[in-house]
């Protein structure tokens, strides 16, 4: 049954837009780009492609009011050197995650460090976890509550000592939003 008083599916930007697209193949990256150019239409008949949008994710899973989205979690890696900030992961606009897990891999010559939170706004940081030399899951959901990150934080990590090898951390992430 059609959306009360809505102009038929056939008229519908976001159909048209997915007409040859499965609820199996359809992404959360689709949607979000779905939804940005439908903010910037105007508000003629927007309110059914708001409808619609939700409708059409939330049979998807691919987009949730509860939760983590389905088949987004991911593992992030980068490699490091010696004491300076490394930027691990800034979600794009639009999308919230959950940090997870972190996990430092050893290097010869790394001593510790530690993992913080950076606002990109007002450049304000906020220490979160400590690395010790003997690495291993250096993060714990139970200190507080979740951290969760959007496009104006990102997850930096810090190194210390001296390394004479090229290190790297895992990161596990999960998007909600």
């Amino acid at each position: 049954m059609p959306l009360p008083f809505a102009p038929p599916p056939k008229d519908s930007s976001l159909y048209q837009q997915l007409e040859s697209t499965t609820l199996n193949t359809l992404t959360a990256d689709q949607l979000d780009t779905i939804r940005a150019k439908t903010f910037s239409q105007g508000t003629e008949g927007n309110e059914d492609e708001y409808r619609r949008l939700l409708l059409l994710g939330l049979a998807a899973d691919k987009l949730s009011t509860s939760g983590p989205i389905p088949a987004t979690a991911s593992v992030v890696t980068i490699s490091y050197d010696d004491n300076q900030y490394y930027t691990i992961f800034t979600p794009s606009a639009g999308e919230v995650y959950q940090v997870i897990s972190l996990f430092a891999f050893t290097a010869t010559g790394f001593t510790g460090g530690n993992i913080s939170i950076l606002d990109n706004v007002s450049s304000n940081r906020c220490h979160i976890a400590d690395v010790s030399s003997s690495g291993g899951d250096v993060f714990d959901q139970g200190w507080g509550g979740p951290v969760y990150i959007d496009e104006n934080v990102s997850l930096q990590f810090y190194p210390s000592g001296t390394l004479s090898s090229t290190a790297a951390v895992n990161t596990y992430l999960i998007r909600v939003r």
